[in-house]
């Protein structure tokens, strides 16, 4: 994790950009209560692929409210992306449904993608 003091943000690589193959892969999540905004960038370079990813929610990071598929925007939220050839996405996350957001990523072939999650701005600083 990184914490750039000068915007007051933190960044995350939140899945790694690595050469994957035809499965389900989930992001690292992003905890709200310290910035409430998020946003997720995703990026996919080489390609022979369909890339769909969307946006989860979960009140405890999974513990014992399971992760949700966010079904619409009534939150504002961009609650999915879908890539058909090489290129980058985004979904933002300005109004979280609950405490913690992640990613869930469906590859429909191979192609190296990667994650970045962004957290902020940040309603405290963050010592860690």
């Amino acid at each position: 994790m990184d914490y750039d003091l000068g915007s007051n943000f933190t960044v995350v690589d939140g899945l790694p950009a690595l050469s994957r193959t035809v499965a389900t892969y989930y992001t690292a999540a992003i905890d709200h209560a310290g910035g409430i905004k998020g946003s997720y960038h995703l990026s996919c370079g080489t390609w022979d692929t369909s890339l769909v990813a969307t946006l989860q929610h979960s009140s405890d990071d999974g513990d014992a409210d399971a992760y949700t598929d966010e079904a619409d925007t009534t939150y504002g939220n961009v609650v999915s992306v879908t890539l058909l050839a090489a290129g980058e996405g985004e979904i933002n996350v300005p109004n979280p449904r609950e405490r913690y957001t992640r990613v869930k990523l469906v590859l429909g072939g191979t192609c190296v993608a990667g994650i970045t999650n962004i957290k902020g701005p940040l309603d405290v600083v963050e010592t860690s």
